[in-house]
């Protein structure tokens, strides 16, 4: 017990990040435009299906009525929008590597990631592979009342055969070698990075490219580059709930994780700020309130996209985290897309 004591009197204090100026800020969004970005992990198509049940009739085959879709949205979801992100922010070039299947989802999205300016030179399309997809059926009525259905997804359910694992590799090393950052996106239950694909972004990390990962489930599993997991993600790698708590209590959390992956971590504590862990120094960096109506859908890729970019142009871990809330600041504030933020969109959202 005296030793647990003494451990945690000696542990470094959390120290609270006083923001950005707006000329640093300025500095640092403009430095996106030499940056050249990679994008690697489990990419997918976002869909919107607007029905007017007011359009609605009742079929004659069965007793069900009718759901008529008047409008429908598509953008590139989960690592896709990570590099619409990237791609938004002005970086110079901006590559994605993933699999993607032979299917009507896999060709609009590489015509929506194409639009963007984004590079599909690494991308793989397989039939073995299907695209994953969220769909999500919208219903309006009477005077305009909105309400979403439970979302529709096309994913896969068995793990990225060897051989497209080992293909995928070869395109990580060959779109690593053009990059100076890299944004991963481990997302789904079967998605396309292995163990594989991890050792070799480690060796890329190594030899000095900036690598910032987010994963749902497997973010203990990185070695050696930056990890953003947010509160929960967090937790669940050390099997505890995500019960609140106080930024010391969160930074013990990060700075176990930090130790675990053996390098920096950076969680995202939603809209109480983020908790930067570098070797002994712990930065609580708190977000300024967003008034409603808000729309969190892609706030997540937001972060990680400008907060690598930060990293990128020369800022600090706690600059960078302090940037990137300003352009998630941007993204809620679009409702019903997962969107993106420029640099004249944070710019004028963080003018007071």
């Amino acid at each position: 017990m005296e030793l647990m004591e003494q451990n945690r009197v000696t542990q470094p204090a959390v120290r609270r990040a006083d923001g950005i100026t707006k000329a640093r800020m300025g500095q640092l969004l403009d430095g996106f435009r030499s940056l050249r970005a990679g994008v690697i992990g489990d990419v997918c198509l976002d869909a919107y299906w607007v029905a007017d049940l007011t359009r609605s009739t009742l079929s004659r085959e069965t007793p069900h009525y009718t759901l008529p879709i008047v409008d429908e949205r598509y953008s590139p979801g989960a690592a896709g929008n990570v590099a619409a992100n990237l791609a938004a922010l002005g970086c110079s070039e901006v590559t994605i590597c993933s699999v993607v299947g032979d299917d009507w989802r896999g060709e609009l999205l590489k015509g929506l990631l194409a639009a963007r300016g984004i590079g599909t030179s690494y991308l793989i399309t397989d039939r073995n592979w299907t695209t994953p997809a969220y769909c999500k059926p919208i219903r309006t009525g009477l005077q305009n009342v909105q309400q979403e259905d439970a979302r529709l997804d096309f994913q896969n359910f068995g793990p990225l055969p060897a051989a497209l694992a080992e293909k995928l590799g070869e395109m990580l090393d060959a779109m690593a070698s053009q990059c100076d950052i890299i944004a991963v996106t481990d997302q789904l239950p079967f998605g396309v990075i292995g163990d594989g694909i991890r050792g070799k972004l480690k060796e890329w990390a190594a030899k000095g490219k900036i690598v910032v990962v987010d994963s749902r489930e497997r973010i203990g599993l990185y070695r050696g580059m930056i990890v953003k997991p947010n509160e929960v993600e967090a937790s669940g790698w050390f099997r505890e709930e995500a019960t609140a708590r106080s930024p010391e209590e969160w930074a013990e959390l990060a700075r176990r994780l930090s130790g675990e992956v053996q390098g920096v971590c950076c969680m995202t504590l939603g809209s109480e700020g983020a908790i930067w862990v570098e070797g002994d120094s712990c930065v609580f960096v708190p977000t300024r309130a967003v008034p409603p109506p808000i729309d969190i859908v892609g706030a997540g890729d937001a972060f990680a996209a400008a907060s690598l970019c930060a990293l990128g142009a020369g800022g600090t871990g706690p600059e960078a985290a302090a940037l990137a809330h300003c352009a998630s600041s941007v993204v809620i504030r679009k409702l019903g897309t997962t969107g993106t933020a420029s640099p004249d969109e944070i710019r004028s959202a963080n003018a007071g």
